[in-house]
């Protein structure tokens, strides 16, 4: 009698992770993860040999950031704050800045920079590959399956790519595998014990990506870690959990158990950061604002999609979504297929504005209105993941049913169908023939089983070569944009400690240090393309590095009114717009503008020297020669020339006379001269009691120390008077004179200002961030709780051990 037997369907996965079935030994995982290093060694090769390879945004940002992070913590100091930028600016507080980031926080502690870019961005690659790796693992996935999933993860021309560049989208995709690792061996653990050191797995990667990316980026690793929850709990539960009740109660119970360590562990960095918010350009998300560029802006089509088949920055790889197109037939409920499709599918469906069904709902949770209308594109990175672990699953399925399915005929068909739709390299298309050939060899009964087995090891390294050449290929594109006078790429290959050396007119002002503290910005007009010479864009250009620009100050203690950032504080955003005849800017940049140089605003911030191009476009050379008259040359190479502006402010003043103007008005005032820039302070609150018949001839201030964290003031006058510093005001900052508190007050819309008692006095400022010192207190205690219960089970063990001992030798005693 013939018995038709139903494909069995598993509502989870049921075999133990990183082992074969059978009870087998784990050699095959052995080789696949030897395999995962190999190639991510073949990959990195071309990025860190002969010079490290580097995006702007890593150049100009990231490891001038990342450098100072490590200079500070070797020292065994927290950096609450950046003197380098923006006239100074929040560190700790910048959502970007390394702060509570782990790698950064080690890698540059520990190592010269470049030798810490190179190891970070090697990290990276095998953090991604390994991840997804030990997950395609955990959730029943065959070895040859999982490896697939790592190498097409890993080498996707996106994450590949954004690695040498634009470090919040690597480091998110790098850390989400992880914790959706956490999260299914907690789910999976019968005993609540057992699942706490999966929470602490879980929690650690999703604070590492709110260390990262403190916005969209962790706002998308959030929606794909509870949707994978609320999957793993609620549809597809292990088979220990039984009744709605349980499966509730679990939802819940992991789900806050992650978020409980994610965010305490985060909450170093999360604290500052969202106080930090509520005061900057970005404050609540991307606004909209004429001229910032922020909102409504880019967003894929449906014929985007194809961008996926394409050779270049997006490029999933041909046999991948080929392969991911056949699991949803082949695997149906297993390997959490359902969850995996239905995540690849949102992405694709909000990497555009919409309006859809799914951008309604969404737009329901708090804020997601205001994040993903901003390149809604960006939200792909979650497809990466969804593909690599569908084409894994099809992969390990085919292998299981040895070429016996109905579904068979589906694995040409897709593949033809890719190969239509997508402009595919040789590779790509040997690719494709060996995954639709899989399920005709795995069936075939005259084929030796080693040649059976050879067959899926082809298939990954051929995929591994089609994605490692499309992004291999992808970076030269972005190295080889068009500029004035040549190249001028978005991503090169530079030699880091050439690249860093400041140039010859930093060198010049780095030996004025004598002069006590000050400030200096490189203008750089606009080059025939309509960029400034000083744009990130440029950061490989001679011209450019001569400027200083690109947050190059940073890298040689310099300090600078201008930067490279996406988050400043708004008030100096309104300051330098103003500064600037009113025109704006995108919301990346704060450079000074054609009109910056002749704003009386420009003294206030103690900008005493200008590094402008020695040889400029012919359209600038007479603006620039009328800038020389007011500000002479002091400094000139065949590069740069430095000009002093004699006329900046110093550093701290005292002044008698103040007066109260709505916000919003000082700069006005002060822009139109109707108050004069360093006489009378303009005050948004009533003023401190002060005396306008003290004779300021008797007026002293004097810094005697400036750090990043505390500056310390001399200062005499024969009345009460008001100590006005060119300081950037900022809540966190405290002020004590001759050690008592006194109040800060917000001078001429920007400033701090200490009022002060007739005499001699010396005023202390120190950066003191009650929500830094909170949260790191949280992430310490946090940390603690994770560890606490391994150190005991493992005092308890040591104790078992040495009572057995002494029973043992009481027993034989004579």
């Amino acid at each position: 009698m013939r018995v038709n037997r139903a494909e069995p369907r598993a509502s989870a996965p049921t075999r133990r992770p990183f082992t074969e079935e059978g009870g087998r030994s784990g050699h095959p995982d052995v080789a696949a993860v030897a395999a995962v290093v190999l190639l991510t060694a073949v990959g990195a090769w071309g990025l860190v040999v002969g010079g490290t390879t580097v995006g702007m945004d890593a150049a100009t940002q990231f490891y001038p950031w990342y450098s100072f992070l490590g200079e500070s913590l070797r020292s065994f100091e927290i950096p609450g704050w950046n003197p380098h930028q923006f006239s100074g600016t929040p560190f700790a507080a910048d959502p970007l800045s390394g702060w509570s980031y782990l790698p950064a926080m080690v890698f540059f502690a520990l190592l010269p920079l470049p030798a810490a870019a190179k190891v970070y961005l090697i990290f990276h690659l095998l953090l991604a590959g390994l991840s997804v790796y030990a997950l395609a693992r955990s959730l029943g996935i065959g070895a040859a399956g999982a490896l697939l999933s790592a190498v097409s993860y890993e080498f996707g021309s996106f994450f590949y790519t954004e690695n040498t560049c634009c470090f919040a989208y690597a480091s998110v995709m790098a850390w989400l595998p992880l914790a959706l690792l956490g999260a299914e061996m907690s789910i999976r653990s019968p005993r609540k014990l057992g699942s706490a050191p999966w929470w602490g797995l879980s929690g650690l990667a999703l604070s590492q990506i709110l260390a990262s990316w403190l916005g969209q980026g962790s706002y998308y690793a959030l929606l794909a870690l509870g949707g994978y929850v609320a999957y793993r709990t609620l549809i597809s539960p292990p088979a220990h959990l039984r009744g709605a009740r349980g499966r509730i109660l679990d939802a819940v119970l992991h789900g806050g158990a992650v978020l409980f360590f994610g965010f305490g562990l985060a909450a170093a960095g999360l604290l500052p950061r969202l106080e930090y918010n509520a005061l900057s350009n970005l404050a609540g998300g991307y606004l909209v604002e004429e001229g910032s560029g922020a909102v409504e802006i880019g967003g894929w089509e449906a014929e985007d999609w194809g961008l996926l088949l394409e050779p270049g920055l997006w490029y999933a790889g041909g046999a991948t979504v080929a392969l991911a197109l056949l699991a949803v037939p082949l695997a149906r409920g297993r390997f959490a297929v359902p969850y995996f499709a239905g995540l690849s599918l949102s992405a694709l469906v909000l990497s555009g504005q919409g309006p859809t069904p799914l951008h309604a709902a969404l737009y329901l949770l708090p804020r997601f209105d205001q994040l993903h209308p901003h390149n809604p594109e960006r939200v792909v990175m979650l497809l990466y993941l969804g593909l690599a672990l569908l084409a894994g699953a099809a992969l390990s399925r085919l292998g299981e049913t040895g070429g016996r399915t109905r579904y068979l005929l589906l694995a040409p068909v897709a593949t033809v169908t890719v190969a239509l739709v997508g402009s595919l390299t040789w590779g790509a298309l040997v690719a494709l023939v060996l995954a639709a050939g899989l399920p005709v060899a795995y069936g075939a009964r005259r084929l030796p089983a080693g040649w059976k087995a050879l067959l899926p090891a082809l298939l990954v390294a051929v995929v591994f070569a089609d994605l490692l050449s499309s992004g291999r290929a992808a970076i030269s594109s972005q190295g080889d944009l068009e500029g004035w006078e040549g190249t001028s790429g978005i991503i090169r290959k530079v030699d880091l400690d050439e690249y860093y050396r400041p140039s010859g007119a930093l060198r010049f002002l780095m030996s004025r240090d004598e002069e006590g503290p000050f400030r200096y910005f490189g203008f750089g007009l606009r080059t025939p393309e309509g960029r400034t010479i000083s744009s990130p864009t440029r950061f490989a250009h001679p011209e450019t590095q001569a400027l200083g620009v690109g947050n190059r100050a940073m890298t040689v203690g310099l300090q600078s009114i201008q930067g490279y950032d996406a988050v400043h504080v708004a008030r100096y955003d309104e300051y330098l717009r103003a500064m600037n005849g009113g025109n704006a800017q995108d919301y990346h940049h704060a450079d000074v503008l054609r009109e910056g140089p002749k704003s009386p605003l420009l003294d206030l911030l103690g900008a005493r020297y200008v590094v402008v191009p020695t040889d400029p476009l012919p359209k600038d050379r007479e603006y620039l020669r009328e800038l020389e008259r007011e500000f002479p040359v002091v400094y000139e190479d065949g590069r740069a020339k430095v000009l002093e502006n004699r006329g900046a402010s110093p550093r701290a003043w005292i002044t008698h006379r103040a007066r109260r103007a709505a916000p919003g008005e000082a700069l006005k005032l002060l822009e139109s001269s109707a108050v004069r820039p360093g006489g009378t302070a303009i005050m948004e609150t009533d003023p401190p009691r002060l005396d306008p018949a003290a004779d300021p001839v008797a007026d002293r201030a004097s810094v005697t120390v400036y750090e990043a964290d505390r500056m310390e003031i001399e200062v005499a006058t024969a009345g009460d008077g008001l100590l006005v510093l060119g300081e950037v005001y900022y809540p966190a900052w405290r002020a004590y004179v001759d050690g008592e508190p006194a109040p800060i007050y917000r001078a001429d819309g920007l400033f701090r200002a200490v009022p002060l008692p007739a005499g001699e006095h010396t005023v202390e400022l120190r950066y003191e961030s009650r929500t830094l010192r909170a949260g790191t207190a949280i992430s310490l205690a946090t940390c603690a709780a994770l560890v606490a219960p391994f150190v005991l089970a493992a005092a308890r063990r040591r104790r078992k051990g040495a009572n057995a001992a002494e029973h043992v030798t009481n027993r034989e005693a004579p």
